[in-house]
């Protein structure tokens, strides 16, 4: 494990305020370490990660989940709990937004 639950916390919370435009009412519940999670997107599909998984509070009691790396600290997609899930990227300003 290279970063902190702490860390990955303080990730997860900016990432989550920007992809909602900074006004983010969603609360991150709490951070969990996956030691070798297969990662369901991106470039590394099917492949196992370490990896943090984010619970985020969503609508009507239901959660979300952003799933961060934790070699780099970057988070990898967001899966709502309707089960569609984003990939994040982060543009030149340095602010996090799903990719299109």
């Amino acid at each position: 494990m290279k970063h902190t639950k702490e860390q990955i916390l303080e990730k997860a919370i900016k990432v989550i305020k920007d992809l909602d435009g900074n006004q983010s009412m969603r609360k991150v519940n709490h951070v969990t370490f996956i030691g070798n999670n297969k990662l369901s997107r991106g470039n590394n599909i099917d492949k196992e990660h370490p990896c943090w998984i984010a619970y985020i509070e969503s609508l009507f009691g239901n959660e979300d989940h952003l799933t961060i790396s934790d070699e780099t600290s970057e988070p990898l997609y967001y899966q709502n709990f309707n089960l569609i899930t984003l990939e994040i990227i982060k543009n030149n300003e340095g602010i996090y937004q799903y990719q299109k």
